[in-house]
């Protein structure tokens, strides 16, 4: 069940992929697969299934290998979460060797994701899976496989085990990087040191006679040339000098605030006793909820609660729904209907902006379109690489609220990282759907929660929570009080124990109503 490669090269056309001499994942390995789009984390699972074949070198594979594919189907009337969870017991069943898992997080709700990390966890044999989702990796995999700047790497431990090792590689770059300038730079000094030495070595005064003349020459061009020498040796070992790359500065990002963001309402919408139907089926019932100005709000629920319904209702001005004086609402979905397939990546996103055009590029820039690839047409361009042209188009618009609905779902892990960096630089207002955990983590200041037909928020939660522990006091009391009365009992007779049994019973009904509440 391990998995060996042996003098590996992948490539297509002129592009590299990855290239490893030697590299063995060992057997009952529980592996995440992580890299940009397109480092060739695909063509990796290719490789291993036999589907494909290197371009020199060969893997082995000591057993049968299953896969869990992130294609859906369009022609069946389940939902994508339901085929994700067929195809996850389909590829369990009866597997024991080594199973690939591709984006197998993709289309599940929450409950979906605890499914699958249970049936993972379960597998005894080999497991390899590529996920953007940091919290499922963390929970799933022992160990992780980096394919970056082209070759492969393993790392032990899980996703922020890996972090931090990736931390520590970071430290020692720019260490190495600075050890390296100041050799150079002591190396350039000291060489033009001597060089001016060997410059101003100075011709025989003219008191001199011609036999001291030649001597002090002889002697001057002995000095220049030792002097020369030096010069060179310390110019060859300039050019011998191990070159370290300057590790990539991270820039702060600052989204400016625009004059459209300026609203005064403490709530941008609001809904009191709202219902929500699609055909006969009802998803909202005498809910209540309020968009808080300034807020980054996440709209969580198991699928078919009727989270992206509801975006969709808002975007739409439901009449049930108030909305502040002068809100402005984009909106962001999968289908990229605003995205001009013609247009280059600059242009869209400029010809929307409040902002100039160094915002623009500043922008670009953190999104990973650095240099001339500002200039590609989006006709061009994966999924990923659309949704964040979607997304930054939104942020330097004249919008003040943004609905987003998965904006996390074709991104790999560094990109859900600069969105989330993008996303709390942004000063206006953000209601979004998400199932990744982590990445509401790291950006939600509010909380609803879709549930019985209801939204709960932060605040009902807390309340909620406040009230089940009075009840647990209360109930505890009680329960005190019962034994004392117990103990009162014994000993006592006529209308005092009458009482006394009154009170117990009252006790009792109590103790029972909270029980069933």
């Amino acid at each position: 069940m391990s998995i060996e490669f042996k003098n590996i090269k992948m490539y297509f056309g002129d592009k590299d992929l990855f290239a490893v001499d030697h590299f063995l994942i060992p057997t009952g390995s529980r592996v995440g697969v992580v890299g940009d789009n397109g480092s060739g984390k695909t063509t990796l699972f290719s490789l291993i299934k036999g589907t494909m074949e290197p371009n020199e070198g060969h893997i082995i594979c000591d057993d049968q290998v299953a896969s869990i594919d992130q294609l859906i189907d369009a022609d069946t009337t389940d939902s994508g979460g339901e085929q994700t969870k067929k195809r996850i017991q389909e590829a369990l069943k009866g597997a024991s060797g080594i199973l690939l898992a591709d984006e197998p997080t993709n289309h599940l709700d929450t409950k979906g994701i605890d499914f699958l990390e249970k049936k993972l966890k379960r597998y005894s044999g080999t497991l390899l899976v590529i996920s953007h989702n940091r919290s499922f990796l963390n929970k799933v995999v022992n160990k992780i496989l980096a394919v970056e700047k082209g070759t492969l790497k393993l790392y032990e431990g899980n996703y922020d085990a890996y972090l931090e090792q990736k931390k520590i590689e970071e430290t020692e770059h720019q260490r190495a990087y600075d050890n390296y300038q100041q050799e150079k730079h002591r190396l350039i000094q000291a060489t033009g040191v001597v060089k001016e030495k060997s410059r101003q070595t100075r011709k025989a005064p003219r008191r001199m006679g011609n036999s001291e003349a030649r001597l002090h020459k002889m002697g001057d061009q002995r000095a220049k040339k030792n002097l020369d020498d030096r010069a060179k040796i310390m110019e060859t070992r300039l050019e011998k000098l191990e070159k370290v790359e300057k590790p990539r500065e991270k820039k702060q990002l600052i989204i400016p605030f625009t004059a459209t963001q300026k609203l005064h309402a403490v709530y941008l919408l609001s809904a009191d006793h709202y219902s929500l139907k699609v055909g006969s089926k009802e998803l909202l019932v005498d809910a209540s909820f309020q968009l808080l100005t300034g807020s980054k709000t996440a709209l969580l629920g198991a699928n078919g609660t009727g989270k992206t319904t509801l975006l969709k209702q808002i975007l739409n001005r439901d009449a049930e729904i108030s909305f502040a004086k002068g809100v402005k609402i984009g909106y962001f979905s999968q289908s990229f209907e605003t995205l001009d397939e013609e247009k280059t990546i600059f242009d869209t996103v400029r010809e929307s902006s409040l902002h100039d055009d160094q915002a623009v590029r500043d922008l670009l820039a953190h999104m990973q379109f650095r240099g001339e690839t500002i200039f590609k047409e989006i006709g061009v361009l994966s999924g990923g690489e659309r949704s964040k042209v979607a997304i930054s188009k939104l942020l330097l618009s004249d919008y003040n609220i943004l609905l987003l609905d998965e904006p996390t779902n074709h991104l790999d892990i560094s990109s859900i990282q600069v969105l989330e960096e993008a996303l709390t630089a942004y000063q206006g207002t953000i209601l979004y759907v998400s199932h990744d955990q982590t990445f509401i983590e790291h950006t939600a200041t509010d909380k609803w929660l879709i549930t019985e037909k209801l939204i709960q928020t932060e605040q009902d939660k807390n309340r909620l929570n406040e009230q089940e522990e009075q009840r647990k006091q209360q109930q505890m009391l009680l329960e005190n009080r019962k034994t004392a009365l117990l103990s009162q009992m014994i000993g006592t007779g006529g209308d005092e124990k009458l009482a006394i049994e009154k009170e117990f019973q009252e006790v009792l009904q109590t103790l029972k109503k909270l029980a069933e509440e």
